[in-house]
């Protein structure tokens, strides 16, 4: 059974997935045409963050991007804590599938991508670029099929895009490998330890939630891409439960956020992304080998990983397929999966930079695969439903 609060996390992301088409077609207008000088203006630097001895200056679009991202990341955290404590998330189809799933597609795509481009040189972590999946789209894709497609199998691909999306981030960072300076971990540190503090005395109030997650990723902002931590960090110290049994900081926050997120934060990043290629790159700078690992990373070497790796921890008897859901369903979900445009560009973004050839390689890619893999999706849930749904009226 799906709780209201979990239908109205999947209404709002599948109305940002719908909101993301227009976003990124006024980036492709804005960034061809003679707007292009005003919009390529994100990428200069004019924001600077200063931190006891150390300043930082980075492009405009450098910052939109971390704090958008984050405030995603932020609200897909508390969908996943607010499912575990309501025990939603517990057991071995609702979490330990989602989860088999999340992995798998990772792995995949970072492998087919890493083995595919090993033989370029200077791009550092690019693998990282071909994890993670985007979650407004693929639901808003569900949301076209409406109800004929089962319950579980949105919760299914609801759940493991948050997971994918989440381990994408961890990786990211991780990825990078320069661990934060003392200055930065001593004001982390204090952040969370003021966290805790509340959480012990049990502050039912958000507020100050809030506003010490907004240090906490002000001070790792400083560093990069650690500030992504800050939002799932203070996610976990926010009480699930207040004294008064009948209420829940944890969801109400949840709520009053989702509609900020799916419809200003998530269409302003695809806008700010979409459009990101350097204007007047040099002839012949593209290289063809990066673009294709790129592409059979995320297409569709994601969906595969997802499928496979849900099929053996079904045939481990480790998980079993969502209720009401055949292999042929499931394929269809796995094929959303493959899709991965905003958080492709993300990572490719944080990866390689925000100038140079590599720049348009992974949004060319990651925009075909992407295509590919939703309309693929889509071709097949269509079809499987329709079929189940004609043998149910010949059987009646």
């Amino acid at each position: 059974m799906i709780s209201g609060y979990c239908k109205n996390f999947m209404k709002w992301f599948s109305v940002a997935g719908a909101l993301s088409v227009p976003a990124f077609g006024l980036a492709t207008v804005a960034s061809h045409s003679g707007l292009a000088p005003w919009y390529v203006r994100i990428r200069e630097p004019m924001l600077g963050l200063s931190f006891g001895e150390m300043a930082i200056g980075r492009p405009a679009l450098s910052w939109v991007n971390l704090a958008l991202m984050s405030v995603v990341l932020f609200v897909v955290a508390l969908e996943c804590l607010r499912g575990l404590a309501e025990e939603e998330l517990t057991g071995a189809d609702r979490l330990r599938l989602p989860v088999f799933g999340a992995m798998g597609g990772m792995l995949a795509a970072g492998a087919v991508h890493a083995l595919l481009a090993r033989a370029q040189e200077g791009a550092g972590p690019w693998w990282v670029a071909s994890m993670g999946t985007d979650l407004a789209l693929g639901l808003a894709v569900l949301s076209l099929l409406g109800e004929r497609v089962p319950g579980a199998l949105k919760t299914f691909f609801s759940t493991m895009a948050m997971f994918s999306l989440l381990g994408s981030a961890a990786v990211l960072v991780a990825a990078q490998g320069a661990l934060p300076s003392w200055p930065v971990l001593s004001a982390a540190g204090a952040c969370l330890a003021v966290l805790l503090v509340m959480r012990l005395v049990r502050v039912n109030v958000v507020s100050p939630y809030l506003l010490t997650g907004a240090v906490l990723w002000t001070a790792l902002a400083v560093e990069g891409c650690q500030a992504l931590l800050a939002g799932p960090l203070t996610a976990l110290f926010v009480p699930a439960r207040s004294r008064d049994v009948n209420s829940s900081p944890l969801q109400v926050l949840e709520q009053d956020l989702l509609p900020t997120a799916c419809c200003a934060a998530l269409p302003l990043w695809v806008f700010v992304c979409a459009g990101t290629a350097p204007l007047g790159a040099p002839d012949g700078a593209m290289s063809t080998q990066g673009a294709l690992a790129t592409f059979l990373g995320m297409f569709p070497a994601k969906a595969a990983g997802i499928f496979g790796a849900c099929w053996i921890g079904t045939r481990l008897r480790l998980c079993s397929l969502p209720a009401g859901t055949g292999w042929k369903e499931f394929a269809g979900a796995a094929l959303l999966g493959g899709a991965g445009f905003t958080v492709n560009v993300f990572l490719g973004l944080a990866v390689v930079g925000l100038d140079g050839p590599q720049v348009n390689e992974i949004r060319l890619a990651a925009t075909a695969s992407s295509a590919l893999s939703l309309a693929g999706g889509y071709a097949v849930l269509r079809y499987v439903l329709a079929r189940r749904r004609n043998k149910v009226i010949q059987r009646s």
